[in-house]
């Protein structure tokens, strides 16, 4: 039987050193280059959907401030007979809804009302409304949606 030894690395043929890696460690520039771009990108897509979550928690504050006005509007009618345009009486507490600021237009000689919650801060230009039946609807010309 005959035994082959393996030749030197000097003596091997250039055609296996061609594909071969040679024995060095680390990542190359272009390596490191495309694992940057791709975490860039998904930063990216990440602090969008952030951003868009936020302002749907903050229009979430909207649709709860107008409920919490229609309830206390309701309260008011029943023990008054008519709605009050006065947000203090209402005792209404506007430290809990930074982002927007609550008004109300009485109707028909405070028969009616139109409560009112405009954005302020980062949500300006907001702009939700409700009457007594209670059901709020945004402005649609409101850049949030």
């Amino acid at each position: 039987m005959i035994l082959l030894r393996r030749l030197p690395r000097r003596f091997a043929s250039p055609l296996s050193r061609r594909g071969r890696r040679r024995d060095r460690r680390g990542f190359t520039l272009i390596e490191i280059a495309v694992v940057l771009v791709l975490i860039g990108i998904l930063a990216a897509m990440a602090s969008f959907a952030y951003r868009n979550m936020v302002n749907k928690a903050r229009m979430t504050q909207a649709k709860t401030v107008l409920g919490h006005l229609t309830k206390t509007q309701a309260t008011y009618f029943s023990d008054h007979d008519r709605y009050t345009d006065n947000i203090v009486l209402l005792n209404f507490d506007p430290v809990k809804y930074p982002y927007y600021e609550v008004s109300v237009v009485l109707i028909d000689n405070g028969s009616n009302y139109i409560g009112t919650a405009r954005g302020v801060g980062i949500m300006d230009n907001d702009l939700w409304t409700i009457t007594k039946e209670g059901q709020p609807v945004q402005d649609n010309s409101s850049k949030f949606k």
